[in-house]
């Protein structure tokens, strides 16, 4: 049924994915918990807290384009996967000593965007190395069909975790999966992207702004950039933000009821990651604004049907939030098909960096609905992004045109290819 699982190296880096998003999303419940529980359930906190993890995407996302296209990809995936377990092991002896505070937090924030920026473009840039042209958008949905997995099993696993045994055991769970990850990672073998001689400083600031041109003057990418600005901001601030305060503030469902909620989101979104890897849609330029639209539709309507009594007023939000979780994974899996498809082999790790730069904003946006819901609550701030979704969907297909136009291609540019048939 999916063809890119037959290359042995995405088998690889498709575990190593599934390790590393069980600790991204035990850590998406267990971190807002755990900052709820330290300042007794502020939202302006919250808010601030995952506003700092901005700070390293901003500074160090384009740089990290480049070294995913100057070093060697895979020990830049291996040397992220050990500070990712350094620093689970870090706030593990935290929690469990009792010696956790808030400014720990803060910069162990700081910390993991550093690692996260740096991993997601050297990742993202292999696929195309690893498959053909005509399977990179289906191994683009597989990878992101990890994301929803244990957008179920991690979100749900954490948050019945820090419910029944502590947080200190959530952490303990998600340092077991870091290491996980970072074997799997040993095990991935593609051909190596190093630029012998090249990787001095002005070589590589040369890189970065040859980089930043082309992702300018592409209409096609200069689209999804801006696209994709509306969707982090305004889309993706219910994972990190809103589905913590809806959960503890709103629906009053608890810890154990905010994994419920995530791994809700990760059904929709693992069966809509399964359906595009199948169908592989072609009019990219077309569906993706699309899903901008589906994404503030649902987020809006899940807010509004909160207003309703018990049990309407939970039942809906609840079978809602699988239609957000449909509608992101959609959008996250064919922007990156798009990117790299537009982009030729030796430009794509600072093409995919510079949507990292956008993923900033996704902090950005939890920032200010954090501060804003702390004023005028959680429900009607949620609709307006929403809303805000929406109309930024409408207005990027009726004028982006060529991204509109955009549909995929049986073969894409790339000079590098670790394998041509299955192993």
């Amino acid at each position: 049924m999916f063809e890119a699982l037959k290359y042995k190296d995405f088998q690889w880096i498709w575990v190593s994915q599934t390790a590393h998003a069980f600790t991204i999303w035990a850590q998406m419940v267990a971190l807002p918990l755990l900052v709820l529980e330290i300042t007794d359930n502020s939202a302006a906190q919250l808010g601030a807290v995952i506003a700092v993890r901005t700070v390293p995407t901003l500074l160090l996302g384009p740089w990290a384009g480049v070294a995913a296209d100057w070093f060697d990809r895979r020990t830049i995936l291996i040397l992220t996967k050990w500070a990712n377990l350094l620093l689970s092991i870090v706030i593990l002896l935290l929690v469990a000593s009792g010696r956790i505070e808030l400014w720990h937090i803060y910069v162990w924030m700081m910390l993991r965007g550093a690692t996260q920026v740096f991993d997601q473009p050297a990742r993202y840039s292999m696929i195309p190395a690893i498959l053909p042209a005509n399977l990179v958008t289906q191994g683009m949905a597989l990878l992101s069909s990890t994301q929803n997995f244990m957008r179920i099993l991690g979100a749900t696993g954490a948050g019945f975790i820090a419910e029944y045994l502590g947080l200190s055991w959530t952490f303990g769970v998600i340092t077991v999966a870091a290491v996980t990850g970072l074997l799997a990672t040993y095990q991935i073998h593609v051909e190596s992207n190093e630029r012998a001689g090249s990787a001095g400083f002005k070589g590589m600031t040369t890189g970065l702004v040859e980089g930043a041109k082309f992702s300018i003057h592409n209409r096609t990418i200069r689209g999804v950039l801006i696209i994709s600005l509306i969707y982090f901001t305004f889309g993706m601030s219910f994972m990190q933000v809103f589905a913590p305060l809806f959960a503890v503030k709103v629906l009053e469902i608890g810890r154990d009821g905010l994994g419920v909620m995530l791994a809700l989101t990760g059904g929709g979104a693992l069966v809509a990651s399964l359906v595009i890897a199948r169908i592989r849609p072609s009019r990219l330029g077309v569906v993706l604004p699309a899903t901008v639209v589906a994404i503030g539709a649902s987020l809006s309507l899940f807010s509004l049907s909160s207003y309703l009594p018990r049990p309407a007023g939970l039942v809906l939000p609840l079978a809602l939030v699988m239609f957000v979780g449909a509608s992101q994974t959609s959008f996250i899996a064919l922007s990156r098909s798009v990117l790299v498809q537009s982009a030729p082999s030796d430009m794509r790790g600072r093409v995919l960096a510079f949507i990292s730069m956008d993923r900033a904003m996704m902090a950005v946006g939890g920032a200010v609905g954090g501060l804003l819901s702390a004023v005028y609550g959680a429900q009607s701030i949620q609709i307006v992004f929403g809303l805000t979704c929406v109309a930024g969907g409408v207005i990027a297909v009726l004028s982006l045109r060529e991204l509109r136009m955009f549909r995929t291609t049986d073969e894409v540019k790339s000079s590098e290819r670790s394998q041509t048939a299955p192993t």
